[in-house]
């Protein structure tokens, strides 16, 4: 499998593979395989599988498969494939923040405690320190290696990979967990070694809940982990290769690196602008 590795394409496969573009393919690829058994079995047989060989590496076997995904799959069922990962509980993620101290809830708005931003942009570094001069592949296995120790996972099963500029966790070759970018994945592991002495009982937290907490905190971060340059969040239209959505994105400055991406309900903010337009167009009565 690491030699089949090198001939896939990135931008459709990994953690960019589309769902939907391959449910589609893979049907098309079966249709297509069972017309030719009819005909000759070891035919249909030999064709199903250099037809799956080809959708892993390339990400889809008809070319063309996004723009006729988008356009004859509903919204709908294309919305249902983005809930593989699970959205943060905001109110949860902030309430337990606060109660260990990590974050204070002054009087306009929630902010780091002092002693936890120091000691996480001391973690960040010292885990980035300990990479410099290693290969890929080594720095892949040391992530791995502490990402189990930090979750309890078997670090024999655990495999931690680079597609593109996102990092992908697998553990038994089982996706367990993405992050957007190198950046944002140290942000995490040096954020979990800090949590283990400011979260009570964090290591009997499920796995799902500690990445929660972890993801909530980065939108705490004000430099980035990469460069140290300014972080900005921004309000993005992503389109991925069959369908378009709102998110809330935060990104570096200066490297570019993406730290934080999330669903954004864009039409909370046309309601709030109705709204407001609303009241001032409201006629004042006089006396």
């Amino acid at each position: 499998m690491p030699v089949l590795h090198r001939y896939q394409n990135p931008a459709y496969t990994g953690s960019n593979r589309c769902v939907p573009c391959t449910i589609t393919n893979v049907a098309i690829a079966a249709l297509g395989s069972l017309a030719l058994a009819a005909l000759a079995p070891p035919l249909g047989v030999a064709a199903f599988a250099v037809a799956i060989l080809t959708i892993y590496l390339r990400g889809y076997l008809v070319p063309g498969t996004p723009t006729f995904t988008r356009r004859y799959f509903p919204d709908w069922l294309l919305a249902v494939f983005d809930k593989a990962d699970p959205t943060p509980a905001s109110a949860d993620v902030e309430a337990t923040l606060v109660a260990a101290g990590v974050l204070h809830d002054e009087a306009v708005d929630l902010v780091l405690d002092p002693r936890f931003a120091a000691a996480w942009d001391e973690r960040m570094a010292d885990v980035d320190a300990e990479r410099d001069g290693l290969s890929d592949a080594a720095a892949n296995r040391l992530d791995a290696v502490e990402l189990a120790a930090l979750t309890d996972l078997d670090p024999d099963g655990l495999d931690v990979q680079r597609y593109g500029e996102a990092v992908v966790a697998t553990l038994d070759a089982e996706r367990i967990g993405r992050w957007e970018s190198r950046a944002a994945f140290v942000a995490d592991v040096a954020a979990a070694h800090e949590l283990d002495d400011w979260v009570p009982r964090w290591r009997s937290i499920p796995v799902a809940g500690r990445s929660e907490l972890l993801g909530g905190l980065r939108l705490f971060l004000e430099r980035c982990p990469a460069c140290g340059a300014v972080l900005t969040l921004d309000h993005e239209v992503v389109r991925s290769c069959c369908r378009e959505r709102d998110v809330i994105a935060m990104s570096c400055s200066g490297c570019g690196s993406r730290l934080l991406e999330a669903d954004f309900d864009v039409s909370a903010l046309d309601a709030d602008a109705d709204a407001d337009a609303g009241m001032t167009a409201s006629p004042v009565e006089t006396h």
